[in-house]
């Protein structure tokens, strides 16, 4: 005989059911409530189980007392147990249908929190990883698919209307441009914006383009040089490419892959022409932009000049010594990279590791380029 805690339901009884006991025994079970004058007992065969609970987990016995249906559940698990232990499963009417139903809801609820699992853990794994997956994405699309990209945002960017069609800051701008990625794997192209802003980014594909700010703010062709090195392995890094797809999601290259991609281009074409890298990618293409310049004989020092031209006038946590309008110009660019401060020390102690004995200093008409941007405003 095994003793178990039971609630008991029946007629006349408390919906919450009425605490009880029995007795259970290989005959059947034997009751003792104060609702019976005497202890009942109830044959296996006149039982039935039954899933019970708000997580279909509890076993339920039913019987038909003369009029009255009455029914019993274990106090708690503990108890449950108890009771599975001595009932005779292989004849105990319901009990295999029991045994499935509960079966089948707990493999349903550990596959809920399985799931949840898998995918919270995908999730930290890809926000941890977040550059990886963002860089392992970039390198799955076809070098034929980035160019289209680039183009369908250039397309939107209007370069008819916006840009420079020729005169000399276009041709120094190709001209440098040209110097700096002979041998690519891209073929380049090199736009400049009528935009006054001090920015340069760089498109998928191999497209670069520079404000005419910062043309007029670079003081050397030098400068101007460490810029469209600095954009040009935003390319050659995948960066920019990166960097589209976190900005217009999947979707974009769907779209582009599949068909028409204008609206979806046209949406984030503003966001690309801002470029915000993380800091990390910022500093690598800094790095990797003074490689490029030492590699193709070119003064390595442009660089640290304008950065520290930036920080001496522009660096908007400071107070700028240039005027407001002239701030805002320049806030643009500088807004998504790291600190400046540590860029030139960075760069410095790379230059003095890595000095060029060959590297030459580049030349330019800037007369003629600031002539040719005052033109391009009037009009």
């Amino acid at each position: 005989m095994t003793d178990i805690q039971i609630l008991l339901f029946g007629a006349d009884l408390p919906v919450a059911g009425q605490r009880a006991q029995c007795m259970a025994s290989q005959e059947g079970i034997h009751l003792q409530s104060a609702q019976f004058a005497a202890s009942q007992f109830i044959h296996w065969r006149e039982l039935h189980a039954k899933v019970a609970g708000f997580d279909h987990d509890q076993l339920q016995l039913t019987w038909q007392q003369e009029t009255a249906a009455w029914s019993l559940i274990p106090a708690d698990a503990t108890e449950q147990k108890k009771l599975i232990a001595v009932l005779p499963k292989e004849s105990l009417a319901g009990f295999k249908h029991w045994q499935h139903e509960t079966q089948s809801q707990s493999w349903l609820w550990k596959g809920i929190l399985y799931t949840t699992a898998f995918v919270g853990l995908a999730v930290l794994l890809l926000v941890w990883q977040h550059d990886r997956a963002a860089m392992w994405a970039a390198s799955m699309v076809s070098m034929k698919t980035e160019k289209r990209l680039g183009e369908s945002v250039l397309k939107s960017l209007n370069p008819k209307a916006n840009f420079l069609s020729e005169g000399e800051a276009v041709k120094t701008v190709q001209r440098i441009g040209q110097q700096l990625t002979v041998g690519s794997r891209y073929h380049y192209q090199w736009y400049v914006s009528k935009d006054p802003a001090v920015n340069a980014f760089a498109l998928p594909g191999g497209i670069i383009v520079v404000n005419s700010g910062l043309l007029k703010h670079a003081d050397t062709p030098n400068e101007l040089a460490a810029v469209l090195a600095h954009e040009v392995q935003h390319v050659e890094q995948r960066h920019a490419l990166k960097n589209m797809m976190n900005s217009a999601a999947m979707a974009t290259v769907v779209l582009v892959v599949l068909g028409d991609a204008n609206a979806v281009v046209m949406m984030v074409a503003h966001q690309l022409s801002s470029q915000y890298f993380s800091r990390q990618v910022e500093s690598d293409a800094d790095l990797k932009g003074v490689q490029l310049l030492n590699d193709k004989h070119i003064d390595t020092r442009g660089m640290v000049s304008f950065f520290k031209k930036l920080e001496a006038g522009f660096d908007p946590p400071k107070e700028p010594k240039a005027s407001k309008e002239e701030s805002s110009e320049v806030s643009s660019w500088l807004s998504s990279h790291p600190d400046t401060l540590v860029r030139i020390a960075t760069i410095e102690s790379y230059i003095a590791q890595h000095p060029c004995q060959q590297c030459s200093v580049l030349t330019w008409n800037k007369a003629d380029i600031l002539a040719e941007l005052e033109r391009s405003e009037k009009k």
